[in-house]
């Protein structure tokens, strides 16, 4: 079973958390969100060797003087690595130009598959964040029910995306049960189709020594699965959750993870008929690592001692 989960893990990672599906576009700079592509490196065994392919996720602005954004450790992994300042080969927009990357701090991808509070990375730029980019300060998630999630991918027949897709979620721990992301009005329509997703859930919560540092967001509208809502897939990897602090300004509580999709549709279960969509566009739970934990602590403090500007709110 351990074996199964870890391999199932895997294939969530291997195409990481597209944009919030249905949210509303935001200019990049008013949420200080933008998008980074990564080059990786995958075997194919057509060629017998590595090629180059490219990986996008989003990312949060954190801090100005350097430049300091923040984006998951995932997104890092099999990247490319500059020859010279042995980084990875990271591109960032945020709309304007912005310098380039000087140094990245995150944990290895194999690190991560029992603690996924470690899923966070520091990227560090060689100069200032552009004039107009401002910071999100990182803070705790226990003074908001919500959150304002954003990230860059492309979900069913969506166009490219030049700006993020934003939505406000109800905030949610890890912790909860199985029947508050699908509910149990499902099971009797699917007594084994419920029985597999739940089994997989459950073992996931016994497996990951983390869930006290992760978030969660559903789908659910009434006790019912709506695939009309926005909901973080692909492509948001690292995307930041957004609270409103004291005055004008929002802080960062945590950046997504990781999502959880149904593997297979059928006949009983009615949101299937709303939309073709392939299963990549029907998440049942979106993940967030909470930027609070010792781990994430324990990261910044490596990131400032390389001059990350990291601003911080509690």
């Amino acid at each position: 079973m351990r074996h199964l989960f870890v391999l199932l893990l895997s294939l969530i990672w291997t195409f990481p958390a597209s944009a919030v599906i249905h949210g509303s576009a935001a200019n990049p700079v008013a949420v200080s969100t933008g998008k980074i592509t990564v080059d990786q490196l995958r075997w194919h065994a057509s060629v017998k060797g590595l090629i180059t392919e490219t990986n996008e996720c989003s990312s949060v602005v954190v801090g100005t003087a350097p430049l300091t954004v923040l984006t998951a450790a995932h997104c890092m992994r099999n990247a490319r690595l500059n020859p010279v300042t042995k980084t990875p080969m990271v591109q960032l927009f945020l709309g304007v130009p912005v310098p380039q990357l000087r140094a990245a701090v995150y944990s290895d991808y194999d690190n991560l598959n029992e603690n996924l509070a470690r899923d966070i990375a520091v990227l560090i730029f060689d100069g200032n964040a552009p004039e107009g980019i401002e910071a999100l300060p990182v803070t705790t998630a226990q003074s908001s029910p919500k959150a304002l999630l954003c990230g860059y991918g492309q979900g069913y027949r969506s166009a490219v995306k030049t700006e993020p897709s934003c939505a406000v979620k109800n905030l949610m721990t890890a912790n909860e049960e199985f029947q508050h992301f699908v509910p149990a009005i499902y099971e009797p329509l699917d007594p084994l189709l419920y029985m597999q997703f739940r089994t997989q859930f459950e073992a996931k919560k016994l497996l990951l020594r983390s869930q006290n540092a992760l978030l969660a967001v559903n789908r659910l509208h009434q006790n019912e699965y709506r695939t009309s809502l926005p909901m973080p897939t692909r492509g948001d990897s690292g995307g930041p959750w957004m609270i409103n602090l004291p005055g004008p300004k929002r802080g960062v509580v945590a950046l997504t993870s990781f999502v959880e999709t149904f593997y297979r549709k059928n006949k009983q279960w009615p949101f299937f008929k709303q939309t073709r969509a392939p299963l990549s566009d029907f998440p049942y739970v979106a993940y967030g690592v909470r930027l609070d934990t010792d781990e994430a602590r324990s990261l910044f403090s490596q990131a400032r001692l390389l001059g990350a500007d990291i601003d911080t709110w509690h």
